[in-house]
C-alpha cells in the first residue's frame, strides 16, 4: 500500500474514534452509568437508590436497548421493594389523630395517613410520636418482596391531671386450694348420711330378731338395702375426706376459680 493511501486509512479510524467518544461521553453515556449503577445498588440491596438510577435510563435521549432493560430491571426492582403502614393506636384500637414518625432517626414522616412507605430491606427503627409528645420505638426487619407491613404503636389513655398514682397490684400469695373445701365438705356430709342409713339397717336388724323365724322377706330386703347404702357412703366419705386433706397440705397459685368450686360443691352436695 503507497503512502497516499496509508494516510487517508489512519484519517478514518482517527475520525471514528473521535466519533464514538463524543457520542459515548454524551447521553448515552450517561445512560449506560445509570443502567450499570442501577443493578449494583440493587445487589447491594438498596433498592430505592437502584430505582432511581433505572428511571433515569429510560429517558427518551437513551439508546433503546438501554430503555428497554432499564423498563424491566425498574419494574423487578418495584416488586422487590418492601413496604410498610404505620399505626399509633389507643387501647381500643383507633388511630390516633395527629401522629408522627421517624425512620431510622432521619426520614420524618409528618402524618400517619395509612398509605404505604417503601424502605431497602433489612432492619429499620421506627419512632412513632403523639401530639401530646408521647412516643414509642419499634424495631422491624423487612424482607424483600414484603408489602404492606404493619407497624403498630400502641398507647394507653394518659393519666388524667391531678389524679392519683394508680398502686401496683401485688402479686397474689399462694393459699388453700378451694378444692380442698369442695371435697372436705363432701366426706363431712357422706359421713353424715352414712350414720343415718347405717342406724336405720341396725334398727330393721333388730326389728328381724324380734320377729324372727316369723320375719317377712322384704323386711330382710330393707335391711340388707339400708347397709349396702351405708356402706357405699362410707367409701365415699373416706374417698372425699383423703382427697380434701391431700388439697388442703398443697398450695398452688393457680386457684380453681370461686365460681367453679361453688359449682362443684353444689352438684356434689346435692347427690345426697
Amino acid at each position: 500500500m503507497n503512502r497516499p493511501c496509508r494516510g487517508f486509512t489512519l484519517l478514518l479510524l482517527i475520525s471514528a474514534f473521535t466519533t464514538t467518544h463524543a457520542r459515548a461521553s454524551g447521553p448515552a453515556r450517561a445512560c449506560i452509568e445509570a443502567h450499570t449503577t442501577g443493578q449494583i445498588e440493587r445487589d447491594a440491596g438498596h433498592l430505592l437508590s437502584a430505582r432511581v438510577q433505572f428511571t433515569s435510563c429510560t429517558a427518551e435521549v437513551c439508546p433503546a436497548m438501554i430503555r428497554r432493560e432499564c423498563v424491566a430491571l425498574g419494574e423487578s426492582v418495584v416488586a422487590m421493594t418492601p413496604s410498610v403502614v404505620l399505626v399509633a393506636q389507643d387501647g381500643d384500637g383507633r388511630a390516633i389523630p395527629g401522629s408522627r414518625a421517624t425512620i431510622d432517626g432521619e426520614r420524618a414522616i409528618v402524618s400517619l395517613d395509612g398509605r404505604p412507605l417503601e424502605l431497602d430491606p433489612g432492619t429499620h427503627r421506627f419512632e412513632l410520636l403523639l401530639p401530646d409528645g408521647r412516643s414509642q420505638t419499634v424495631s422491624a426487619t423487612l424482607s424483600s418482596g414484603e408489602k404492606y407491613r404493619r407497624i403498630v404503636g400502641s398507647f394507653s389513655a394518659p393519666p388524667v391531671a391531678g389524679s392519683p398514682p394508680i398502686p401496683a397490684a401485688e402479686p397474689e400469695r399462694a393459699g388453700r386450694n378451694p378444692l380442698a373445701y369442695v371435697f372436705g365438705g363432701l366426706g363431712v356430709v357422706a359421713l353424715g348420711a352414712w350414720g343415718v342409713y347405717a342406724l336405720d339397717g341396725r334398727h330393721k336388724q333388730d326389728e328381724l330378731e324380734r320377729c324372727a323365724p316369723h320375719c317377712q322377706a322384704s323386711e330382710v330386703d330393707a335391711m340388707r338395702k339400708s347397709y349396702a347404702i351405708a356402706d357405699v357412703l362410707l367409701g365415699v366419705s373416706l374417698v372425699s375426706l383423703g382427697t380434701g386433706t391431700y388439697f388442703f397440705f398443697k398450695q398452688t397459685d393457680e386457684h380453681t376459680p370461686q365460681g367453679s368450686a361453688r359449682t362443684l360443691w353444689v352438684q356434689a352436695s346435692g347427690r345426697f
